[in-house]
């Protein structure tokens, strides 16, 4: 990880886990990514891997930028009580191929390896999040 610069955007170590992904870096990372944002990106984007070390995670975006990142239960966004706008669910091979861009999301949609529900419109907008990630 990065930590000689704390404006640079934290690096994936070979070894993180989706929790410590989520909980440690995923904001800094969407935050610091040099893609201009889309300020009219506000939501609740849910994040689920399935698979050892998997979760649920709720990301509060506002104005494009990634406010915080909260535990999921059961598609309910904790302790907040709010339901996501929109949810991936995919497994944890799916999502640090993604992660480590070695197939894209559309790619990982349209084969079956990512599944998708709520608001298409928003999660058309919410798929540049990747690119953040």
């Amino acid at each position: 990880m990065n930590t000689n610069n704390v404006d640079e955007r934290p690096d994936i170590p070979d070894d993180i886990t989706p929790s410590d992904y989520f909980n440690n870096l995923v904001v800094d990372r969407i935050n610091k990514c040099p893609i201009p944002k889309i300020s009219s990106l506000n939501c609740l984007v849910e994040f689920c891997v399935t698979g050892e070390n998997g979760g649920s995670w709720g990301l509060f975006v506002e104005k494009g930028e990634a406010m915080k990142v909260v535990q999921a239960v059961e598609g309910v966004a904790e302790p907040y009580g709010l339901k996501p706008a929109c949810t991936f669910t995919m497994d944890k091979e799916t999502f640090f191929d993604i992660l480590h861009k070695r197939i894209t999301p559309q790619k990982a949609f349209f084969a079956k390896r990512v599944n998708f529900k709520g608001d298409i419109f928003l999660a058309l907008k919410a798929n540049v999040l990747v690119d953040y990630l």
